[in-house]
């Protein structure tokens, strides 16, 4: 009887020792499920002029497990294109990231380049000496860049486009079957539907090449179009004591507070925060929970050198245009709303922690 009772016991034992051993396997699976759910890895080229809202940019998009940045291609409009290079480079080199860095175009497609006064300094990022890269840009181009890693990874890459769309303007001229190929194009560009800031009707990256923007558009590449109208409300802006708080941050928080020493002094002298919205742009990839709402549209460029230069006029997925019967398909994704508190909470956290 002993004997029985001692068998029961060793059997419920090993019973007992089975199941928590499955349920250990289970708890490790569901834990390595979590990890490989934590949203999709996206593989990107960042097209930039690399001023320093670009560079808040770059930082965001660094520091995300989100973004697999095969690399970086720059052009003039922020700064000259010898600076952008640079400035990438100072960029990546603060968030440890290696990715390689192509010089691509460094003019307009069609017209002369236009003399802005840089709100970011004379070399882009604040005038406060931070630019001493130990790398240089690689030696090939940044056109060819784009079309060799999409015609390597087809319907997967994507391009984030924080300045002038000329390079990838030029890669649509060159070879417009394999950027057919293009997973999406993400634009920090146009007005939205709000005001610009180059003049009353352009945002500045699309003034400095509407030829360029107006090629891209009529490509039909699927797009995602975040405006400068996603920078109006205050809430959206960073003040005075936010600022301070990036320069008692990490690393990455003190280089990018200086960098945008100058950015945040133009603002302040026109009574208003610092926009940045370059890195609001790479959030929307970044943090899907963030890109609250979007609207399909089909967009045009006014190209005609007058004061509507720059002018992107959206034409909004089930509005009636009478007198424009016909329009080209939606393939724009405008962004309308975005939850700003998640974007300036999670970015000021990558800065200050």
């Amino acid at each position: 009887m002993n004997r029985m009772k001692k068998t029961i016991a060793f059997v419920m034992a090993a019973i007992m020792l089975l199941l928590c051993g499955c349920g250990a396997a289970n708890s490790d699976n569901g834990s390595d499920k979590a990890k490989e759910n934590t949203g999709e890895r996206h593989k990107v080229i960042i097209d930039t002029d690399t001023g320093s809202d670009d560079a808040a940019g770059l930082i965001l998009a660094a520091s995300s497990e989100q973004i697999d940045i095969l690399g970086i291609t720059v052009l003039y409009g922020n700064v000259s294109l010898d600076k952008a290079a640079e400035n990438a480079l100072m960029t990546l080199e603060v968030c440890n990231t290696e990715a390689p860095v192509y010089i691509g175009a460094d003019k307009p497609l069609k017209k002369e380049r236009k003399d802005m006064v840089s709100v970011h300094g004379k070399d882009g990022m604040g005038d406060q000496d931070l630019i001493h890269p130990k790398r240089t840009a690689e030696k090939g181009d940044a056109v060819d860049f784009i079309l060799d890693t999409i015609k390597s990874d087809p319907d997967e890459v994507e391009i984030i486009a924080l300045g002038p769309l000329t390079n990838i303007a030029l890669a649509i001229q060159k070879d417009p079957d394999t950027m057919k190929r293009c997973k999406r194009i993400w634009a920090m560009g146009t007005t939205g539907f709000g005001v610009g800031n180059a003049t009353p009707v352009a945002e500045f990256n699309v003034y400095n090449d509407a030829e360029a923007y107006d090629q891209v558009l009529r490509a039909e590449l699927p797009m995602t179009i975040i405006g400068l109208d996603m920078m109006g409300v205050e809430e959206s802006k960073f003040n005075k004591d936010e600022l301070t708080k990036m320069a008692q941050g990490n690393e990455k928080g003190v280089f990018l507070s200086k960098a945008v020493t100058k950015l945040f002094a133009f603002n302040q002298e026109s009574g208003q925060n610092m926009m940045l919205p370059d890195p609001m742009a790479v959030g929307c990839l970044v943090w899907p929970d963030m890109l609250q709402e979007t609207k399909a549209c089909y967009g045009e460029v006014c190209t005609d050198n007058d004061a509507t230069y720059g002018q992107v006029i959206l034409y909004q997925e089930g509005a009636v245009y009478e007198a424009m019967p016909q329009i080209g398909s939606y393939h724009l994704d405008v962004v309308t709303k975005i939850d700003t508190k998640l974007f300036k909470d999670n970015f000021m956290s990558l800065l200050t922690e």
